[in-house]
């Protein structure tokens, strides 16, 4: 019985890798997650498909907060990069980060200066899974120094 699951999983794993080549850490660990889930679930329950079931459902739940985990990366990239670009202090001075794990990549421009250039108006471009976005905010110098978007 363990042999042909064994078997099936591993024929479904190959004929899906066929159909969809857009995997990213997130949706590895939710299917993988997921499969363990319902696969302990079948098993502590001797065959129940109602635990079965909810093993998956906890497994997918508990593999999307490691996909999160995983996908994070991007925002230290940024962040340095928008810490970089907002010490230039000039208008029009612009930053670029790119995660080369994930391929998500973007530009930072700083568009304006507002209450004597301790804010600035600026403009952030994402680039993620070929996907582009923009979007303005802004960012005003903190007391002690550091900066806080707003």
């Amino acid at each position: 019985m363990k042999n042909n699951f064994y078997i099936l999983s591993i024929i479904i794993l190959l004929l899906s890798g066929c159909s969809y080549s857009n995997y990213d850490k997130k949706t590895i660990a939710e299917v993988t997650t997921s499969s363990i889930g319902g696969y302990l679930g079948y098993q502590l329950s001797d065959a129940d498909i109602f635990s079965t079931v909810l093993g998956s459902a906890a497994g997918f739940i508990i593999g999307s907060y490691v996909g999160d985990y995983l996908l994070k990366n991007d925002y230290y990239y940024y962040k340095t990069s928008l810490l970089q670009t907002l010490e230039k202090n000039q208008i029009n001075s612009s930053g670029y980060w790119k995660n080369h794990k994930t391929g998500s990549e973007g530009t930072i421009l700083v568009k304006n200066y507002f209450l004597d250039p301790e804010c600035r108006l600026i403009e952030h471009r994402f680039i993620v899974k070929k996907k582009t976005s923009s979007f303005l905010d802004t960012a005003c110098r903190n007391n002690d120094g550091s900066w806080a978007v707003n």
